[in-house]
């Protein structure tokens, strides 16, 4: 037991467990405080029903039990109104030491009929999880039980059946204490006491001693619990911690730092990546090969979470490092996918869509790997999908030779790229967002900023979704082309 008060201690005062037990003895001394209030209506009814006679227990007695009784159930409770949001772990020695000195009161009062009451403390200890904390007060209650016992015998309070009848056959009358009744009755003083002990306070003691065990049993298992519970908050907390730092890094991964090119005058560029989880499969890139000509890469990466972020970064290096080593978007891929199927033991693919822009001229040599259609805006005009020649996935099967295709941006025209997270977003009917709320959303204010026209149809994306859970990553491009 004492190794067990140790262990409690020990483990309380860990930092990482200290919130939870605090939190289970908050409740716990709720619990108790409305024991306790039971008991004292219990009291109070005790004491009503003596002054009209339904008890034989003499007034002046009772009067200062109820008395004794009520002063013991108040101060805890007035403890309880003014520490509990403090959570001093002292309160709950107070709350349950005053229960037991009420049900010990209730006890002597009422005798044999209510031994339940001498359990209450014990069970409420039980929900305090501390095996040692509960044995100790199953160990005083027991104490107390034998005192209550014993005082109510020395003061007459009696279950006759545990009496022998008198030799004359009269009943026994209850006169006044013990020794005047067993006296009044005839009977023998050891035999009464025999009987009292082996059929009255025995088998009350062994169920007692049963409800005790049950209580151990409940305090040892609610701590393991808590532990459990402490150990889960822990690695969820470690899990969380290293989810945000993949998410920092992620981030990192991709330019995030807009105007990107304030120096150059003939575009405007901006990009925003919106992840369900921590981390996301999602990503864009842009950058500049050589003075005449930006990349830009627009992917989704199948799968979520972590395994999809890990893909994510290895293909968005590939992509980036092969771009700049010159080629055709076409050749880009076909490298790619050559390289990501030589050992994807995930066996999972990208989709990409990745062009390159000719300043100068404003020509756009793209390939398409199974992406979603891009979204074009003539000068003055609105946005309008381009159906452009699909490829197969990137990582799905070696072999594949990739095709480009080319189409211009003229002076005031803009570009607009996007996962399909934005048009396969889903509100709590289910229904999804769709290609044509997308342009319309797209064309509210087709004159806008690149990052006006990403903020306004992400807005427009939360508002369809309501309080709905994304379950897909939302990731878009612009750019406004000036020439």
């Amino acid at each position: 037991m004492i190794d067990s008060i140790k262990t409690y201690l020990k483990v309380y005062e860990n930092d990482e467990t200290r919130e939870i037990f605090e939190d289970n003895e908050f409740q716990s001394n709720r619990l108790a405080a409305m024991v306790d209030v039971f008991c004292a209506v219990i009291l109070l009814l005790s004491w009503v029903l003596n002054l009209f006679g339904v008890f034989t227990i003499p007034q002046l007695r009772m009067n200062m039990l109820a008395a004794q009784g009520m002063l013991l159930l108040g101060i805890p409770l007035i403890f309880y109104k003014i520490f509990k949001k403090k959570r001093k772990r002292w309160l709950k020695y107070v709350m349950i030491l005053s229960m037991l000195a009420v049900c010990t009161d209730l006890f002597s009062v009422l005798n044999h009929n209510v031994l339940l009451l001498m359990v209450l403390p014990v069970l409420v200890s039980s929900r305090y999880f501390s095996k040692g904390f509960t044995m100790i007060v199953a160990i005083a209650s027991i104490l107390l039980l034998a005192v209550a016992s014993i005082s109510a015998l020395y003061f007459g309070i009696v279950d006759l059946n545990f009496y022998p009848a008198p030799p004359d056959g009269t009943a026994i009358v209850i006169e006044g204490g013990l020794r005047r009744t067993i006296t009044s009755a005839g009977a023998d003083p050891v035999r009464v006491l025999l009987r009292t002990l082996l059929h009255g306070f025995l088998p009350r003691l062994l169920v007692f001693m049963v409800i005790t065990m049950v209580s151990v049993l409940i305090a040892k298992r609610g701590h393991a619990i808590v532990l459990e519970q402490a150990e889960i908050s822990r690695a969820t907390a470690s899990v969380k911690a290293e989810l945000d730092t993949a998410n920092r890094i992620q981030s990192s991964m991709v330019p995030t730092i807009f105007p990107a090119f304030p120096e150059r005058s003939e575009f405007d560029i901006y990009a925003a990546m919106y992840t369900a989880k921590e981390v996301g499969g999602d990503f864009y890139d842009f950058f500049l090969i050589d003075e005449d000509h930006l990349a830009m890469v627009i992917a989704d990466v199948s799968g979520k979470g972590v395994p999809a972020a890990l893909f994510m970064m290895a293909t968005k290096i590939l992509i980036s490092d092969r771009t700049l080593m010159g080629g055709t978007p076409a050749e880009i891929l076909s490298f790619v996918n050559e390289r990501i199927c030589s050992n994807n033991q995930a066996d999972m693919f990208v989709t990409v869509w990745l062009g390159i822009l000719d300043i100068r001229t404003g020509r756009i040599t793209a390939a398409n790997a199974g992406h979603e259609y891009p979204v074009i805006r003539k000068n003055g005009g609105e946005f309008e999908q381009l159906h452009d020649n699909h490829s197969f996935i990137v990582g799905g099967m070696e072999g594949i030779r990739y095709k480009n295709y080319e189409f211009t941006l003229k002076k005031g025209d803009s570009l607009f790229l996007y996962t399909d997270g934005v048009p396969e977003a889903i509100n709590s009917a289910e229904n999804m967002f769709g290609m044509d709320r997308m342009i319309a959303a797209l064309n509210t204010n087709p004159d806008a900023k690149p990052d006006e026209i990403i903020g306004g149809v992400k807005a427009k994306v939360d508002e369809f979704v309501g309080e709905t859970d994304r379950f897909d990553d939302l990731t878009m491009l612009c750019i406004d082309y000036y020439g």
